[in-house]
């Protein structure tokens, strides 16, 4: 066994990810630089790494999807694609050194909290010791492999968006997308000129001043969801207006999603309906029953001749990436989440009853539908810190959530969906078979009141 005996405390940190990037480097700027980055892939970036497939783009404005600290003034365009993002994260790692820290293609099997710290066990049959355990893996890193009739029967090329295989060759390829319809918001993504990158890179309040009319913009949108009001009209009406924009009246409908707009996470694009309208698409609703060697056949008898299939079926939520995590008197991760009562599973999204010294970043019921991940993950951050702190003073040894915590939390929640939007009628991964969405029902300031500072006396403390 290989144990850290440094006298500050330990962090391991799961996931190289933004979030995960995030911590380390808040770590390494606090001058705290006894922690170790676990990364399951050869390289940092999480979704960016990941996410490769044509067109891949962020929906949250790139002057506010980058870190605070390491502002970036040349972005491409409005929303940056995924190349440039996952660029900008290898850059930032690059400047923190984060490969000295970081145990690329290293899984982490089990995480098991023992003797006052949490033995981390890998994939190469290593463990070691920490003080504390940040996950850092993301909400979405599960992919779904749709369960159809005859799917390892296609004789063709099969990708899950991510899972994306640069080397295939698709020019000229029939190619079959299986996905929902979703709304479409028409957003502009206009590219921005060198006199424009040239000014934010001259006058840096620029860059700042865009991030927060960005940040302003997303908390109206997030507002949106959580009231019936004028905004939520509004961006109903754009959507329906953009629907209406399809020319052919049968296609029109082949593409009405069966939802209200915003109850599943919408598309971000001014292209969309103009691809789907090309002479080279069809678009097909009948249900799939089943695929053959050459194809997709749907109900209505017709086989669908295809080389490729892509798989845009989204991902399990809420799985952690990590196989075990065990607290003290046999708790586990997967029998509070899964298995314990509902109203008390997590404590303010980022703490888990029974698992002491343990913080979740972006986890279960962040506002991670009306506020920027990056945001979500700063604010967690910030809060882990402070616990650090306590922890590096020797004001405090371990802390877990009280289980009335967590309950008051979960409590809360569950009466305050009543009005969003997400309880509107729609099946979406939100819900993650639960009886209340995983997400945020609250403003996203709330969000950062909230975990603006630990309440100590909502901890059980040593």
């Amino acid at each position: 066994m290989n144990t850290n005996t440094s006298q500050s405390p330990s962090i391991a940190i799961i996931g190289a990810g933004m979030s995960g990037m995030l911590m380390a480097i808040k770590l390494i700027r606090a001058g705290k630089t006894n922690f170790t980055l676990f990364e399951k892939a050869k390289k940092i970036g999480g979704v960016w790494r990941e996410n490769r497939y044509p067109g891949v783009a962020c929906d949250v404005a790139s002057f506010s999807y980058c870190y605070e600290f390491e502002p970036k003034s040349d972005w491409s365009r409005r929303f940056s694609g995924g190349g440039e993002i996952q660029a900008y994260f290898e850059t930032v790692a690059k400047k923190y050194n984060l490969d000295k820290y970081l145990k690329a293609e290293t899984l982490v099997t089990d995480a098991t909290f023992k003797d006052g710290l949490w033995q981390v066990t890998t994939d190469k049959g290593e463990t070691s010791s920490f003080t504390m355990l940040v996950d850092a893996t993301g909400p979405l890193n599960n992919k779904i492999y749709p369960k159809i009739e005859g799917i390892e029967d296609f004789a063709g090329k099969m990708v899950h968006t991510a899972d994306w295989d640069d080397d295939y060759d698709y020019a000229g390829k029939r190619v079959g997308i299986i996905r929902t319809p979703q709304w479409i918001m028409p957003t502009p993504n206009p590219h921005y000129s060198e006199f424009q990158k040239m000014l934010k890179r001259k006058f840096p309040f620029l860059g700042w001043m865009t991030r927060k009319f960005y940040d302003w913009i997303g908390e109206q949108f997030g507002r949106a969801a959580l009231n019936d009001g004028w905004r939520r009209k509004g961006v109903a009406k754009w959507c329906e207006s953009n629907l209406n924009s399809i020319k052919d009246e049968t296609l029109r409908e082949k593409l009405r999603p069966d939802h209200q707009a915003m109850c599943k996470r919408m598309i971000v694009s001014d292209v969309y309906y103009d691809a789907l309208q090309q002479d080279n698409v069809h678009v097909e609703r009948s249900d799939i029953t089943k695929i053959e060697p050459t194809g997709v056949r749907t109900a209505d008898g017709q086989l669908h001749e295809l080389d490729m299939i892509v798989l845009a079926t989204g991902f399990h939520p809420n799985t952690w990436g990590v196989e075990s995590i065990n607290g003290p008197n046999g708790v586990s991760l997967d029998s509070v989440w899964n298995k314990g009562e509902e109203k008390s599973r997590n404590y303010n999204s980022i703490g888990v009853p029974g698992l002491p010294n343990f913080f979740v970043l972006i986890g279960p019921n962040s506002p991670i539908t009306n506020l920027s991940l990056i945001d979500i993950a700063d604010i967690g951050v910030d809060y882990v810190m402070q616990c650090l702190e306590k922890i590096e003073a020797g004001e405090i040894k371990t802390m877990a959530p009280k289980s009335s915590a967590a309950t008051a939390f979960g409590e809360s929640l569950m009466t305050s969906f009543d009005d969003t939007i997400w309880v509107t009628g729609c099946s979406s991964w939100y819900f993650d078979g639960s009886s209340v969405p995983q997400t945020w029902p609250w403003a996203p300031s709330h969000f950062r009141e909230r975990l603006k500072e630990p309440q100590w006396d909502h901890y059980e403390i040593t």
